[in-house]
């Protein structure tokens, strides 16, 4: 088997297996995708968990100390201690919880000559046979971003749409390289801003 220049990534056993048994013919290369996904999800979830636990931590400690009979200061610290809890709860349960969702693990992008097999190494595992319409290669103008986002729907077997987010170059080209395995234009479809609601969740 040979690697894509540059990448270094094989193809894992259980991505092979389900390459051979979707009958996707020889693999090509792998790529690793959504690293900076990746890196801003745990990094967003590290420091939540850090402020929750500041919060929660200072006003525990402020409830107390504070005098009873001022019950604006005491509703003011209670609120304050479920907000800091809350967001601790939450910041925890992405951590620890992520596997069950399919997160775990790294975003592997397996390339057989007749599609696609795409892993998270700790979780779900996908098989896109190369099919028209199986990937869209979209980008827009987001309001809330300065940067034009980019991302590649797959249509996955079950139907269901799920993406993979550009942040840098780098990834951009590996998004391009997949569309035209598909038989897609290198370069994305310019679309209509897509409100958050309807934006496919990530792989």
């Amino acid at each position: 088997m040979s690697t894509m220049a540059g990448v270094g990534w094989e193809a894992t056993v259980r991505a092979t297996e389900r390459g051979e048994a979707a009958n996707l013919g020889d693999w090509r290369y792998t790529v690793q995708l959504e690293r900076e996904e990746d890196r801003k999800m745990l990094l967003n979830n590290v420091v939540g968990l850090v402020i929750g636990l500041i919060v929660a931590t200072a006003s525990i400690a402020f409830l107390l100390r504070a005098r009873p009979e001022v019950l604006g200061i005491v509703f003011g610290g209670v609120a304050l201690s479920a907000l800091g809890l809350g967001f601790l709860g939450v910041c925890v349960y992405r951590l620890l919880f992520a596997r069950r969702q399919g997160f775990s693990g790294i975003l592997l992008g397996h390339v057989f000559a007749g599609g696609l097999v795409l892993e998270r190494t700790s979780g779900d595992c996908h098989v896109v046979p190369r099919a028209p319409g199986a990937l869209r290669y979209v980008s827009w103008d987001d309001a809330a971003d300065e940067r034009t986002r980019e991302q590649l729907w797959i249509t996955l077997p079950d139907r269901r749409v799920r993406a993979i987010e550009t942040w840098n170059s780098a990834e951009c080209r590996e998004l391009a390289h997949l569309a035209a395995h598909f038989g897609l234009p290198a370069e994305p479809e310019p679309i209509a801003p897509v409100h958050s609601a309807d934006i496919p969740e990530l792989l």
